[in-house]
C-alpha cells in the first residue's frame, strides 16, 4: 500500500510503517498514495484534486481544522485521527511555560548571558502555588493540566466551555465559569484549549485581554488563530499584562523576527506541545493499529467520518 508521509513521526513506527508499506515523501507522486498521513499539512481542495487515489486520511494528533472536511466527504474519503495521545506532553508544556513566566527564568539566562545582570538580589519572580488556574476551553489537556496544577502546586481551577454545566464541573472538581469573561477576570494564569472554527476565530481579542489582571499570565497551546494577535501584542507591550506562553501562532513556520518572539515577556516554543518522545511513540502505535485496521476492513470504529 502506498502511504504519503513527509513529516517526521516516531522513528520505530515509520520503520514498521515502511516495512509493511510504499512511503512517498515527494508531493509530485502523492497522487498514487491510498493514504495520507498528516501532521500539519493544508489538505484542501487543491491537494484532495492531486490525490486520485486517495481514501484515508490520518491526522497525527488531534485537530483536523485544515481538512476540507466537505470536499473529503464529497469525495469519499474517510478521516481518522490519533486524539488524547499527546496530551500529557501538552499539560506538562503549559506547567513548565506557568512556572518559567513566573519566575523569568527564560529572560534571566538571556540576560546573564548577555552580561546585562550584574546584580542577583531584585531578580525576584512569583510562585504559581495556591493562585488560579482558568481554562477557556475544558477538554482532555485542560482536566489533565488542572489536576497536576491542584494536585501539586494547591492551585484552584475554573473554566469555561459551552458544554460545561454547574453539575459537570462540580463532578471535574472545578469552578464553573458561566461566560469567558468570568475566567479572564479571576484567574491568574489563563489557558487557551479550543478548536479553531469559524466561532473561535480571533475570538480572544482586547475585549477579553482587558479583562486580565496585570498581573496575570496567557497560554496558548490549542490555535495560534483563535487568539487576535494585534491586539495580544497591544497589550504585552503595554504591560497591561505579565506576560504570554505561546505554542502556535496563527502563520506558520513563524519568523524568527515575528515581534512577538521580541517582547521580553513573551516565552515562545515553535508548536512542539505534544512533541515528546512519549507522545510520539503512543501516536506513531495508534497510526500502525489505524492502518493494519483500513487494510482489514475493520475501519470504522477509528473514523470521524
Amino acid at each position: 500500500m502506498k502511504i504519503f508521509l513527509c513529516e517526521p513521526i516516531d522513528k520505530n513506527a515509520y520503520q514498521i510503517i515502511n516495512n509493511e508499506n510504499t512511503i512517498i515523501n515527494n508531493f509530485k507522486d502523492i497522487g498514487q498514495c491510498e493514504i495520507v498521513i498528516s501532521r500539519n499539512l493544508k489538505i484542501d481542495r487543491t491537494f484532495i484534486d492531486r490525490c486520485s487515489d486517495l481514501k484515508l486520511i490520518i491526522i497525527h494528533g488531534s485537530g483536523y481544522d485544515d481538512v476540507d472536511i466537505h470536499y473529503c466527504q464529497s469525495k469519499n474519503i474517510h478521516l481518522a485521527n490519533t486524539p488524547s495521545l499527546n496530551s500529557l506532553g501538552v499539560s506538562e508544556l503549559i506547567i513548565s511555560m506557568m512556572l518559567s513566566l513566573s519566575r523569568n527564568t527564560y529572560q534571566l539566562q538571556k540576560d546573564y548571558t548577555s552580561n546585562k545582570i550584574h546584580e542577583v538580589a531584585p531578580m525576584t519572580g512569583h510562585e504559581i502555588s495556591y493562585k488560579t488556574f482558568g481554562m477557556i476551553g475544558v477538554g482532555n489537556i485542560a482536566l489533565k493540566t488542572s489536576k497536576i496544577l491542584q494536585d501539586g502546586f494547591h492551585m484552584k481551577a475554573i473554566g469555561y466551555s459551552r458544554s460545561l454545566t454547574l453539575e459537570k464541573a462540580q463532578l471535574l472538581n472545578i469552578g464553573y465559569c458561566q461566560t469567558i469573561e468570568e475566567v479572564f477576570k479571576k484567574a491568574d494564569y489563563i489557558s487557551i484549549g479550543l478548536s479553531l472554527n469559524n466561532d473561535t476565530y480571533h475570538l480572544i481579542d482586547k475585549h477579553y485581554l482587558s479583562l486580565m489582571k496585570p498581573s496575570s499570565y496567557l497560554i496558548n497551546t490549542s490555535r495560534g488563530a483563535i487568539i487576535n494577535e494585534e491586539d495580544l501584542y497591544n497589550v504585552l507591550v503595554n504591560h497591561k499584562i505579565a506576560g504570554a506562553g505561546i505554542d502556535v501562532l496563527e502563520n506558520e513556520p513563524v519568523p524568527y523576527n515575528h515581534r512577538l518572539l521580541q517582547l521580553d515577556n513573551v516565552l515562545y516554543t515553535p508548536h512542539i506541545g505534544g512533541s515528546t518522545e512519549e507522545s510520539l511513540s503512543r501516536i506513531g502505535q495508534m497510526i500502525i493499529e489505524i492502518i493494519s485496521a483500513y487494510k482489514n476492513n475493520m475501519i470504522e470504529d477509528y473514523l470521524i467520518f
